[in-house]
Order: structure tokens, then C-alpha cells, then sequence
């Protein structure tokens, strides 16, 4: 009970921490070019989880398992996980993301981006043999709805933007089912740090590329420094930490419970620092999303309480 209890507080700092995200990603953004930020970011992350794992090595057993039996060194199973989340969640989705920021707003970016939960859903049928309850097919079709009302609004919409943020959520929301059950058996924390280092490789060759093709150039004040410390530190380490935690102690859907919590935060953020509208379309649009996203998560609630072995929903 009580590691559930630290698993939701978590992931709403989480949430916290990914709705400001956007916020500051639209200001360092105007100085520095996509995958220069993201290799900034990683490269910066991966520096801070290695402090935090060399300190927590003191905690771990000897025969390399730490205090809750899971793996500490990345065997061969293992490095399937860290691929994976390093190139296509990490490298590939989160930078379709900020792409998807820089288009279309981080208002737009973020509420699209809630939609995390009905994509696991969906994709939890097929990989997780999860069951489709009639609350998430109704909240499915409320959160496409949503989206459809906000793709209506005209003028005022950048379409490659959306689109980008819609591929990031497919691959995020992809990446997190297909690592459900390799996150229960590493230490989070290790599978994160290697993960996030291998998206620092790619971004690096993303970054070179992007610089040859674009002649893109980097300007730099204490600002964005100050801005990349946070997006590096907090904004990828400190949250991925605790969205993979989460996602080893909770079933897979029910990790993105407080997710709404995200576009809320970018909105106001949004609002205050940008002066960014916020039109009709958008906060129906909105309305839709968030109460289709709180059924897809009600079903996976009741899902999860219909069990009685004690075991997590996923296997």
C-alpha cells in the first residue's frame, strides 16, 4: 500500500514537471535548434542519474540485485529494454515532441499529448492482453472527439505540429507497454541512465545532421543554460526516474492516472508567461480529451480491483 502511495505522489511531480516542460522548451527553443536541446538535455541527464546511481549502489545486495530483488547490471534481456526506450521512446518520441512544442504551441503540444492514456490502452489490448472495458471505449471515442473539435478550429491550428505531437504519443505510449515487463525485473533507475545515454548518442547524430542541413545556429545566455539544467535535470531525469518506477510497481495503463494534470499545467503556464489564447474549440476540445482520458483510467481502476490473486495487471 504504501509503495502505491509513492508511486501516484511521483507520478503527479511527474506530471508537474512534464506540463512545465513545454513551457520552458518554447523559450530555449528560440535560441538553440531542436536536437542540439535534446542532446543538451540527455547529455545533462545522464550525468545527474549517474551521480544518483553510483550514491544508491549502497543500498544494493552483493549478488547485484537491489533491496526489492531487481536486476542492477544491465544483462542481455536487459539492454532490449534500454535500446528500446533510448532510441524509440527516448531519442525518436521525446524528439518528435519538442518538434511538435515548437509548431504548435505548448498548450496545443501538451494536451495532445494527454491523450498517453488512451494510445496504452488501445496498444495494451494486443501486446498486454489487456481487455477493452466499455468505459475506455467510450472514453476512446470522447478523446478522438476532442481532437477532432480542436483540428476544426481553422487558421489558428498548425497541423504538423499536432501531427508531430501525435506520433510522440504513439511511440511514448508504445515504448511504455513494450517495457512494462522488463522495468519489473531491472532497477528502474539503471534501465533509465543507460537508456538516456543512448538517446544522448543519437541526438548527437540527430543534432550534426540537423546543423548541415539547416546551418542552424546556437545562442547561448544564462537563461537557456539555466533552462537546459532545468529540462536535463528535472525535466528528464528526476521525471523519468519516477514514471519508470511507477511503471514497474503500477499496471501500465493506470500510471498515467493524474495525467490530465499535465495540459492543465502547460495551459496556465502557457497563459501567464506567453499570453497564449485559449479559444472555444480548444477548451471543449479539452473537455473531451481530459473526461476521455478519466474513463480509460476508471476502467483500468476497476480492472485492476477485479483481481484477486494480488498480482499486477500486466504479466
Amino acid at each position: 500500500m504504501r509503495k502505491t502511495a509513492a508511486a501516484y505522489l511521483g507520478l503527479i511531480l511527474v506530471f508537474v514537471l512534464w506540463g512545465s516542460l513545454y513551457v520552458v522548451s518554447s523559450v530555449v527553443l528560440q535560441y538553440m535548434p531542436t536536437f542540439a536541446v535534446m542532446f543538451c538535455r540527455f547529455v545533462i541527464a545522464f550525468a545527474a542519474l549517474s551521480i544518483i546511481v553510483k550514491a544508491g549502489t549502497r543500498k544494493w545486495n552483493p549478488d547485484g540485485t537491489d533491496e526489492q530483488g531487481r536486476k542492477t547490471k544491465t544483462d542481455g534481456p536487459g539492454w532490449k529494454y534500454v535500446i528500446l526506450l533510448g532510441v524509440l521512446g527516448y531519442a525518436v518520441g521525446v524528439g518528435v515532441q519538442l518538434m511538435g512544442t515548437k509548431y504548435a504551441g505548448s498548450s496545443m503540444a501538451s494536451l495532445i499529448n494527454s491523450l498517453n492514456p488512451v494510445a496504452i490502452s488501445l496498444m495494451a489490448v494486443p501486446i498486454l492482453h489487456e481487455k477493452l472495458t466499455g468505459n475506455k471505449i467510450i472514453g476512446i471515442l470522447l478523446a478522438v472527439f476532442g481532437v477532432y473539435l480542436i483540428l476544426g478550429t481553422g487558421g489558428t491550428v498548425n497541423l504538423p505540429g499536432i501531427l508531430m505531437s501525435l506520433a510522440s504519443v504513439l511511440l511514448w505510449s508504445l515504448v511504455s507497454v513494450m517495457t512494462r515487463q522488463g522495468l519489473a525485473k531491472n532497477n528502474p533507475l539503471v534501465i533509465t541512465r543507460n537508456a538516456i545515454g543512448v538517446a544522448a548518442v543519437c541526438e548527437f547524430i540527430f543534432a550534426v545532421a540537423e546543423h548541415v542541413l539547416t546551418h542552424s545556429t546556437i545562442h547561448l545566455n544564462g537563461g537557456v543554460i539555466a533552462g537546459l539544467l532545468y529540462l536535463g535535470v528535472f525535466c528528464t531525469g528526476v521525471s523519468y526516474i519516477l514514471w519508470n518506477q511507477g511503471l514497474a510497481v503500477l499496471p501500465a495503463s493506470s500510471c498515467s492516472a493524474l495525467y490530465p494534470i499535465q495540459p492543465l499545467t502547460s495551459t496556465v503556464m502557457g497563459v501567464i508567461f506567453f499570453h497564449e489564447t485559449v479559444g472555444l474549440s480548444f477548451a471543449a476540445g479539452a473537455v473531451f480529451i481530459l473526461v476521455g482520458v478519466l474513463l480509460c483510467l476508471l476502467g483500468a481502476k476497476r480492472m485492476k480491483h477485479r483481481k484477486t490473486d494480488g498480482q499486477p495487471l500486466y504479466h
